[in-house]
């Protein structure tokens, strides 16, 4: 089946790798396959301790300080392209509209065809000619489907600038950029959250009532405080809001805020105000849901290469 990563130019740990086939009824089977770290980080054991010890990976300006040995986070476990890998996957049935009709979560084996940059996947998604065009394309549609349906079902759209640095050999900067968020990252950003989001529904099992303890990523309703003055600060701006209730409006009144100020000189202010009203998500077994995101089941499921919950959320999946 056909399997690619897409990744930042300069990644050295590709952790999460995607396949696409057409299934014979004409629905499409998306798969979201992640390094399998549990399979080599085993409990309890010196390795896990320290990855325990360290939690993540730091990401600095100029290198990553990673929570596993490079050995592993970089070679053993990253998905690099051409070469059999251990994987957990989350694999999707869906039709032309995002619809799910079937889900399989389970340990498998890929082999990645390609690897692309988000640069590669960005030009042919705005028309370049390229390897495996029609399945980026189809990817892309489908990711903007979700994407669509997630904020109409609330989603908070945060999509802020990062600011970036180019450096010289030596790690002295010689320029800063700013980081933008493309169709391209966006199609890997949406593909993994349904992964995460699925695999928390999965052992939640809302409509059974078995939900059994997990890791989810929680985040609580903003402080009300905070958005009255949020409120009062945008109102200075020209902006009018009423009176904004953690568990009522406050959401689809901040999406219509931040859908009037895109594209203002006032945007990247008025957006860094709106995430400091914001509770900090944290991991949790007390599943309260995530507000930003608006999704009543949520986990982090694709980044176990980096992510010491992650492990965690691997080795009760597949316990249970």
């Amino acid at each position: 089946i056909l399997t690619f990563t897409i990744d930042p130019l300069d990644a050295r740990d590709f952790d999460d790798a995607l396949s696409i086939q057409r299934l014979s009824n004409g629905n499409l089977e998306i798969g979201i396959h992640i390094a399998d770290v549990s399979h080599y980080v085993q409990e309890n054991s010196a390795m896990d301790a320290e990855a325990l010890k360290r939690s993540n990976s730091v990401y600095l300006v100029d290198r990553v300080i990673p929570m596993l040995p490079e050995q592993l986070s970089n070679v053993v476990c990253s998905l690099r392209p051409n070469e059999d890998k251990f994987s957990f996957s989350a694999v999707f049935e869906l039709d032309e509209t995002g619809k799910i009709f079937k889900e399989w979560f389970g340990k498998t084996v890929i082999h990645s065809d390609r690897r692309f940059t988000y640069e590669d996947a960005q030009e042919m998604i705005e028309g370049a000619e390229g390897d495996f065009k029609d399945e980026i394309l189809t990817l892309d549609r489908l990711s903007k489907l979700l994407r669509a349906e997630r904020f109409k079902d609330g989603s908070l759209d945060f999509s802020t600038e990062e600011v970036k640095f180019n450096l010289d050999e030596n790690g002295k900067p010689l320029g800063v950029y700013t980081k933008v968020m493309k169709d391209a990252n966006k199609l890997i950003e949406d593909c993994m959250l349904l992964a995460n989001r699925r695999v928390a529904r999965f052992i939640a099992k809302p409509e059974q009532g078995k939900a059994k303890t997990f890791v989810y990523r929680i985040h609580d309703l903003p402080n009300e405080q905070k958005l009255s003055e949020l409120k009062n600060f945008v109102a200075h701006l020209g902006y009018e809001l009423p009176t904004l209730e953690p568990g009522g409006n406050a959401k689809r009144e901040l999406n219509k805020l931040l859908a009037r100020v895109e594209g203002k000189a006032e945007a990247e202010s008025v957006k860094q105000l709106a995430i400091r009203t914001m509770a900090k998500a944290e991991y949790s077994t007390d599943n309260i849901g995530h507000f930003g995101l608006s999704f009543d089941y949520y986990s982090h499921f694709t980044s176990p290469i980096r992510r010491y919950p992650d492990v965690m959320v691997h080795r009760l999946l597949a316990l249970y």
